[in-house]
């Protein structure tokens, strides 16, 4: 966040106005984190988060934030919902600030399209169902297909769901690395969704949103 001196009103800002999945493929929902921030003085109301499609759904739940305190928005995203294979989708907010009172934010993605510098492996990490209190863990291969070594880095992690740690760094040409997610003990009974957003980077760049999901049950 550039750093403001508050002024009369309300005032929101975003941690981005433009976020990109990368490549996605059209296997599950993908999810991206906005950080929403009142750089204002008085209480800032969101009235309403308005995607652009029925692909997107925004479940945001702290909808007032004090003057100087920050809130996330939350944004899941169904590749399965859209027909074309590159997207620019917007979503609107719509709150009570008097200078921007209908704001912006976007993300892209490149959907079901595979990238020249890694395969994937399974393309998703999918935990089927399980019960409430287990754990699990599920894994997927990267496999480099480029000519050169690839730098690997996180851009996003999975969230609250589950344990995720990057353990090799590089890729060499033909090599392939384990990714392993662990689901975490605790998580509610019901259907989750996430993702993990990877960068890989050569003399070209590819990043990668992987979805994460499945269904606990009570036992």
């Amino acid at each position: 966040f550039a750093q403001k001196q508050p002024t009369s009103g309300a005032k929101i800002s975003f941690s981005e106005t433009m976020w990109d999945f990368g490549y996605v493929p059209k296997t599950g929902t993908v999810s991206h984190t906005y950080i929403i921030k009142n750089t204002g003085s008085d209480t800032l109301i969101i009235v309403k988060v308005r995607p652009d499609c029925g692909c997107t759904t925004t479940p945001m739940t702290q909808k007032r934030l004090l003057p100087n305190e920050s809130a996330e928005m939350k944004i899941f995203f169904d590749p399965r919902k859209v027909v074309t294979n590159e997207v620019v989708k917007k979503l609107q907010i719509i709150s009570n600030d008097p200078d921007n009172p209908i704001s912006e934010t976007q993300f892209t993605a490149r959907i079901g399209i595979t990238s020249s510098l890694v395969k994937l492996s399974p393309t998703e990490f999918n935990f089927d169902t399980l019960a409430s209190g287990t754990e699990n863990t599920r894994t997927l291969a990267v496999e480099n297909i480029s000519k050169e070594k690839l730098s690997v880095s996180t851009i996003e992690g999975p969230g609250e769901y589950v344990d995720y740690s990057l353990g090799n760094k590089s890729i060499k040409p033909g090599e392939s690395i384990q990714l392993a997610v662990k689901l975490k003990k605790g998580v509610a009974a019901g259907s989750f969704h996430t993702s993990l957003t990877l960068e890989f980077e050569g003399s070209k760049v590819a990043r990668i949103s992987i979805p994460i999901f499945g269904e606990i049950v009570s036992q």
